[in-house]
């Protein structure tokens, strides 16, 4: 696929991601020149605060235990390091005290396990079949998982039914659980699509590649047109200096200050790190791993700055989702 075709694409005609982007400058992406014009970072964009963990006026926010949080990361792109992500950031807030459900949204190609170091004997296959939800739900490292099943079709390709399941299933269990952290599969399919809309935080990872960028555009492009949400975190990943966030938030922000109109917050970067490998090879997240590490202290900046920044209305208790977009219903609803 091509760089302007993934920036075009993917929702068809009439609604608001098509207007006039079909012709997207590809000198947004690749790094054109600045300036204070429609491609320049807006502070629509931007948002409030500037450093790690503080809430927009330099006071520094502490990861709160009990505080309710449902996020999911995606990004368009595989191998920009979604999986990676969110079990670093599950294990952050796990490690502080909240109880952390992590799912495994690529659920035709579990990742989540590995990285965790795991071998489930069921999976969401079993879920929605009609298994007991503690049948399946294993835990490692403080996280509660929900894996997937790694070759599943059926999983790939659930129908509306079946996705209603699942999300009533992390409905009922957002009474025994603080945080929910969802890994989406790469693409802009509809079960990581409805997973990302569902949630009450998105975070979009990026690397400074153009496929990346282009690929993480599109994502956010159908979040907006078909989901409906009005802002979104990005996360730039394994970065070599502050200079290359700086350009993965420029490039992106420009692309979504002009075509989508949406809110997009810069996250604290996390670094190239070596041992992200090691790590995931040994099966423990990284900031267990090597808790004191560049990328281990990033990760806590992140999580801190999440919180810091989640409205008020998305830190009280009640429905864990929002509304199934697809189905129509609630997600505790009838099925």
């Amino acid at each position: 696929m091509s760089q302007a075709s993934s920036l075009g694409g993917g929702t068809g005609g009439g609604d608001r991601g098509d207007r006039g982007d079909r012709s997207t400058p590809l000198h947004l992406v690749h790094g054109g020149s600045g300036g204070s014009g429609p491609g320049s970072v807006g502070p629509r964009s931007v948002g409030p605060g500037g450093g790690g963990g503080d809430d927009g006026e330099g006071r520094v926010v502490p990861i709160a235990p009990s505080r309710q949080r449902v996020c999911a990361i995606t990004g368009g792109k595989g191998g920009v390091g979604k999986s990676t992500v969110a079990v670093n950031l599950a294990a952050t807030w796990a490690k502080r005290g909240a109880r952390t459900l992590a799912l495994d949204g690529d659920l035709g190609m579990a990742d989540l396990n590995l990285l965790l170091g795991v071998a489930p004997a069921r999976s969401l296959l079993d879920l929605v079949h009609g298994a007991p939800v503690d049948e399946v739900l294993v835990e490692a490292h403080g996280i509660h998982l929900l894996p997937a099943l790694n070759g599943s079709f059926t999983l790939a390709n659930l129908d509306a039914r079946a996705r209603g399941r699942v999300l009533a299933v992390l409905e009922m269990l957002s009474e025994r659980f603080d945080t929910l952290v969802i890994d989406t599969p790469a693409g802009i399919g509809e079960n990581g699509m409805a997973l990302a809309g569902a949630s009450a935080d998105v975070v979009v990872v990026a690397t400074s590649e153009p496929l990346s960028l282009a690929d993480a555009y599109a994502c956010l492009k159908v979040l907006t047109t078909r989901h409906g949400i009005e802002r979104a975190y990005l996360l730039p990943n394994c970065v070599r200096s502050p200079s290359e966030a700086d350009e993965v938030v420029r490039r992106l922000t420009a692309l979504v200050d002009r075509f989508l109109g949406i809110q997009l917050i810069p996250l604290p970067a996390i670094p190239f790190d070596p041992m992200v490998p090691v790590a995931a090879a040994a099966g423990v997240p990284l900031v267990l791993h090597s808790p004191d590490g560049a990328s281990a202290r990033a990760f806590l900046k992140v999580g801190r700055r999440i919180d810091a920044l989640a409205p008020v209305d998305k830190r009280r208790t009640g429905l864990w989702l929002k509304k199934d977009l697809l189905g129509g219903r609630e997600p505790g609803g009838a099925l």
